[in-house]
Parts: C-alpha cells; structure tokens; sequence
C-alpha cells in the first residue's frame, strides 16, 4: 500500500478515535451531573448553538487543513520521490528531481540529484564502451548482411516452431513480392514475412513437415547428404524450388532449419516452349515426310521406272526436304531461347523414397507394410512430396476397392527405370477402375494437391499398371520411374552446426522461444510479440461518423523494434476532412484520393497483426474505431490489447500527466513525426519498451499481470 494511503487511513482512524473519546468523556461526565446542572447544560447549549458549531467547524476545518499540509509537505513528496528516483535508475539517467516539500525532503532530493550525476556519467561512460562493443559485432553482421543480400538465392532461417529468425530480401521477393500499397499488383495479398513470423503463413505447412520429416530420416540413418528438396509456389505465380537443411547445436541436437529458394520459373517455362516446338514441328513436318515415303515407296515398288517419271519422284524428294529443312530453321529461331534443359524435380534416394511412403501409408492409413531392401544405391528424380502423396492416395484407393490392409513394398531396377512394386493378396485392378482414379485429384485425409494422379505420374514421366502374379493369388500395381544415373552435384553434405556461444550479430534468441500457442496469459511480456498501431481519423467522435485516415503500426520482437516491418497505409474516409483535424495531422484530401477504402484496408492489417499483442496509447479510441468497421471489413480484432497509457498511469500513478509527450519526456525518449500514424506508432513503441522494466520492478511480469494493473487504474474507466 502507498504512504499517502496509509497517512489517509492512519489520520482518519486517528480522527474517530478522537471523537469516539471526547464523546465518551462527554458522556461519563452527563452521567455524573444532577438533574438541575444537567437543565442549565441543554439551556446553555440552546442558547449559544451557533457558536458552538462554528467553534466544532473551525476546530475540524483547521484539523484538515493541518493534515493537508503535513500530507503534501513530508507524505505525497515520498511517492514522487519513489517514482522519479525509479525512472533514473531504470529507464532514464538524464531525468532529475524537481520536487516541493519540507526541507529534509529537498535536501534528500539534491543528494538524489547528485548521486544521478555520477550515475549518468558512468553510465555514458559504460555505454560507450557498450557503443564501441556493439560497432565491431555491427560489422561483422553487415558483413553477414552483405553477403546475404547479394546471394542469387533467397535464404530464410527458422527455429523448429516455424518462427522465422532471419532472411534476405530475395526470400520476401520471391515470396511475397515487392513491399508498397495495398494497390500494389506486386504484393501477394494476406502473405507477410518477417522476424518471429510462421512460415507456414508464405508456404505450406504440409510440405514444410514432408521436408523435415525426411531430414529427420537421414539424422537417424547418419545420411551425408542431409538435405531435402520440394518445389512450392511463391509470389507473381513464381515457381521455386525449395532446398531444406537443419541447424544443429553443439550437441548435434535439431534446433531450427534453413530453407534456400531457386526461381525455376523460366526452366519452367524452357519445357513449355520446348513442347510447343515440338508440337509445331510434327505439325509442320507431317505432310512432307508423308510426301517423301509415298515417294520412295513407289521407287521401291517400280524400280524400272522410265528416267522422267523417277526425276519426278527426286525433286519431290528434293522439294519436301528443303521445306522440312525450313520448318525446322523457322522454328529453332522462334524458340531457340526456350532450347535449354529444364528438369524441375529433384534427386532422391531409392531406400528414402521407400521408406517415407511406408511411413506415411502406416500413420495416415493404419496399413500394415512390408518392404523389401533396394539391394542397391538408386536415385530417382522425383518431387518427393507430390509422389509420396501420390502413391499414399493409391494406396488409400487400393484399401477401398479390395478391402486388404497389408500391402508388400519391392523396388527393382530394369535398364533407365525402376520399378516400385505395391502387393497385394487378391485380384488385381481393373484397367478403367486405375483410369477413373488418374483423372481424381490426389486427396489424402485432409490434405489435397492441385494435380490429379494422372498429372503427376506425367510430369514424372512415369508410367503406372496393374497386373497379377503368374501362378499366385496375389496382384500389384507397378509404377515405372526413370533412373537419375548419380547424386546430384551442389547439395549440401555436413550439418550445418551453430557455435557453442551465439553470435552476438544473430537474431538467434528466439531458438529458446516457447512455440506459438501457449496460454498468453502467463508468458512473460519480454517473451511475446507486438504490434504496436496508431490510427488518424477525421475527428474524435468514432459513433458520430468519423473514420480513419491513416494506420501505422510497426511490430516488436525479441524486445527490439524491427523497424523495416512497418505497416503504413492512408485510407480514403470517403468523407470530407474537417480543416480542425487537418491542423493536426496534415492529412489533405487529395493524399487520401485513390487511396483503397477501409473495408479493403483493415483485411490486409488484420493479416499483419496475427500471433501479437497489440499496443496503442488510449487504445481504447483506436480500438473502438476499429470495432465499428467490423460488419464492413469482415474481420474482427480480438488480439489481447496493451494500453500505453493505461500502462504508465499504473507505475507512476503520482504523475498528474499520462498523455503521449508528458510520458516520452519524463522516460528521455525525442519525439519525431508526432501525429503521423507511423510516427506516433514508433514513439509508442519506444514508450511501451521503457515502461516494462518499470512494470517489471512492480513485480508485473506476464501478460495477465499487466492487464490487471492497467484496469485498476482511472484511465481504464474511460469509454469511447
């Protein structure tokens, strides 16, 4: 409890103790008086009533007003004292003690003042040396950054939630495209990466887990090549193909993982243009080889032809072989670009491919699989995560139409292909019953793929039958793969494994994170996430038809403010801007003419702020503004909400000022682009940042905590 509440109680008890004696005084002496003493007592106090009660208020006014002066002489200077001495030692050493009081307290105000002094020059002293620490590390990491930014790949790092740690900015183009406005035709709509983000928000989780689980495999068999490919769709219908590799601890334990991205697009492309030729080709060139064989054909046949005819047959020979010979320059000119190998599939071992099909056939279907050793080292190209779905899909159709639930696994080599082998005791697949399932899109419990069976096969230039053992009761199906003749060059052969210290240049600490969904409540504020948002409307009657012009909002992770993931976006109020609110925030009408609307506006922040607490200063107004677009915008904000202001009022509740700039000055924080969405935002961050130590030294730690504190205080009973 504060000292002023305890000087109040004390002087209240103290007071009716007072009363409760002068009155049983009163009383005892009442009760020693005759009748006679006791009649000239009430005449007496009839009669000079009035100066009785003005002595009574006088005596109780000047008791007041003597409690008051000692109040704010010695009692109410000790909470400021406590709270500014506070704000030196933890958030702000430049801060100095300006207070009114009795003399002992200013004089312990000025030792105060002086022991600051001190303070802040070794502190200066402590943070240059800090300053000259953190210039080596910086670059050393703009070392890192350099040479990441200038990759031809894009990398992005994760820890083993899916947390992203770090990434270069040909990871977020080849993601999500170029960062601009909502307008932008670049950007792929509800796709945002950065630092303590999921990836499975930019790719698909199943894939992701496909990949892992075969490097998990590899560990487990001590594979050299421990890497694992698939290919992903990523922004502006860009193809990537996607290499995995695993962050391994000092105690090769698996701590996160790296994903680097090849824009294979044009390959792509290449076999398209390639096919096209090809078509034109056998198009143009049909009619002069028929012409040519039917020529030949009848030198065959009439060997004694007279000398004119037989000159006849050669200059149609002649003829269609030049025109062949033209077809074929035409077309090699219009495609010669589109002439170079493309082969968007990646290599897997024989053994691996079997072994995850087994695996994933077991935990997905509940079959009981047999399998039978390669007997030798055989390569396939293959995307690993469509086959795999693929043949798990036949299978599960395979359970449906014969009702057996162990099936037998056998991979030969025959010449170029292999031939992978799936057994069963009973009859085997009817040719149209395997057709109807070619033209099905592969499905698998809840996951589904784009391709349908035969597609796939196809762009593995596969082939699958059915077929029954001579002399048995049992049937397989066969599906035919081409052999990849070695192991690709370029892939990584040793694991990748981080320094028993970590570098001070890495944003590594959230490998230690807890994952994505705890209880909020009882996560320390220093672990989570933030978005912290402003928002500048057209005036401060959200229910009088006001609405937003702007929204700015920046995210804070790991306790640092990641300046270059910002959300800073002007709306169209479809409204006029009253000239009042244009003073303010210098938003004119034609800035916001052509900017998208709200409806279209808060979808895309919905999006940004997913997995944060949000952080706003009088949240209560912006929250507000934001809950009234609701039924228009179809998105709801139900993040847990953290108030600046709130937040301030409850470590320094003997501060009379909570607003924006009385908070930033007495926390030694400049203010810059003041009434700016995005300005205002950063300030509110950098605000939010300082007050958690002061939380903190208050014993409020978590989420849950700082919730509490907040709604205890004046500012909370505020409605908007």
């Amino acid at each position: 409890m504060k000292k002023s509440n305890i000087f109040w109680l004390f002087a209240f008890a103290s007071f009716a103790f007072t009363i409760l004696v002068i009155a049983s005084l009163a009383f005892l002496f009442w009760q020693q008086l005759p009748p006679t003493d006791r009649a000239l007592v009430v005449r007496l106090a009839r009669q000079y009533i009035g100066y009785i009660f003005s002595a009574a208020v006088f005596l109780l006014a000047g008791l007041g007003f003597g409690l008051d002066w000692l109040f704010r002489l010695y009692i109410l200077p000790l909470d400021k004292l406590a709270e500014e001495t506070r704000l030196i030692h933890s958030v702000n050493p430049s801060h100095r003690i300006h207070l009114e009081g009795s003399r002992d307290i200013v004089r312990l105000v000025d030792i105060i003042n002086e022991a600051a002094d001190q303070y802040e020059t070794l502190n200066n002293r402590l943070n240059s040396e800090i300053q000259r620490a953190r210039a080596e590390a910086d670059e050393e990491k703009n070392i890192l950054a350099a040479v990441m930014a200038e990759l031809p790949e894009g990398v992005l790092i994760c820890n083993t939630e899916g947390q992203i740690l770090l990434y270069n900015k040909r990871a977020r183009r080849y993601l999500i495209g170029e960062i601009g406005s909502l307008e932008s035709s670049d950007v792929s709509p509800g796709r945002f990466i950065g630092l303590g983000r999921s990836v499975f928000g930019v790719i698909d989780k199943h894939l992701i887990v496909h990949a892992l689980d075969e490097i998990a495999r590899k560990l487990k068999c001590e594979d050299t090549d421990i890497a694992s490919y698939f290919v992903t769709m990523g922004a502006d219908n860009r193809l990537l193909r996607v290499e995995a590799a695993p962050l391994l601890d000092h105690h090769r334990r698996f701590t996160g993982f790296i994903l680097i991205f090849h824009d294979i697009t044009l390959q792509m492309e290449s076999g398209s243009q390639l096919n096209a030729l090809l078509r034109s080709l056998g198009r143009g060139t049909r009619a002069s080889l028929a012409s040519i064989r039917a020529a030949i054909e009848a030198i065959i046949e009439y060997p004694k032809m007279d000398s004119g005819q037989l000159q006849k047959f050669e200059e149609i020979i002649h003829g269609e072989t030049i025109n062949i010979g033209r077809i074929i320059d035409e077309a090699t000119s219009t495609h010669f670009g589109s002439l170079r190998s493309y082969w968007p599939l990646t290599q897997m071992n024989a053994r691996d491919m079997l072994a995850a099909t087994a695996k994933k056939a077991a935990e997905t279907l509940n079959l009981e699989i047999q399998t039978e050793d390669v007997g030798e080292d055989l390569w396939l190209k293959v995307d690993s995560y469509a086959i795999i779905s693929a043949l798990t899909y036949v299978q599960k159709r395979l359970a449906q139409e014969t009702g057996s639930r162990r099936l037998a696994y056998k991979m030969i080599r025959e010449g170029r292909f292999v031939c992978f082998d799936i057994t069963w005791e009973g009859k085997p697949i009817k040719p149209d019953t395997l057709r109807n399932w070619e033209d099905q899109v592969v499905t698998v419990n809840s996951q589904s793929l784009s391709s349908t069976l035969k597609e796939i096969i196809e762009q593995h230039a596969a082939e699958i039958w059915s077929h029954a053992y001579k002399d048995s009761r049992k049937a397989y199906l066969r599906l035919l793969l081409p052999v990849a003749e070695s192991a690709e060059n370029g892939r990584i052969r040793n694991l990748t494994i981080l320094p028993k210290s970590r570098p001070e240049f890495f944003d590594f600490d959230l490998f230690s994170q807890p994952g994505q969904r705890p209880e909020l409540d009882h996560r320390l504020l220093s672990e989570l996430a933030y978005t912290v948002f402003d928002t500048e409307t057209t005036g401060l009657n959200p229910q009088g038809g006001d609405e937003i012009l702007s929204i700015g909002a920046v995210r804070i992770v790991n306790n640092r403010i990641l300046h270059e993931e910002c959300f800073d976006q002007l709306i169209d109020p479809r409204r006029q801007i009253p000239e009042e609110s244009i003073r303010i925030h210098g938003i004119l009408p034609e800035m916001v003419s052509g900017q998208p609307p709200i409806e279209k506006t808060l979808p895309s922040f919905h999006r940004f702020t997913e997995d944060t607490i949000l952080v706003a200063h009088n949240a209560a107004f912006d929250m507000r503004m934001l809950q009234l677009k609701e039924n228009l915008s179809g998105v709801q904000f139900s993040n847990p909400v953290l108030d600046t202001m709130l937040l301030s009022a409850a470590v320094q509740p003997g501060q009379k000022n909570h607003d924006m700039e009385g908070i930033a000055a007495r926390l030694g924080i400049s203010i810059v682009g003041r009434h700016t969405a995005l300005g205002d935002a950063l300030v509110t961050a950098e605000i939010f940042l300082k007050l958690v130590p002061l939380l903190e030294k208050q014993g409020i730690t978590t989420l849950r905590q700082a919730r509490t504190a907040s709604r205890k205080t004046y500012y909370a009973r505020l409605k908007y």
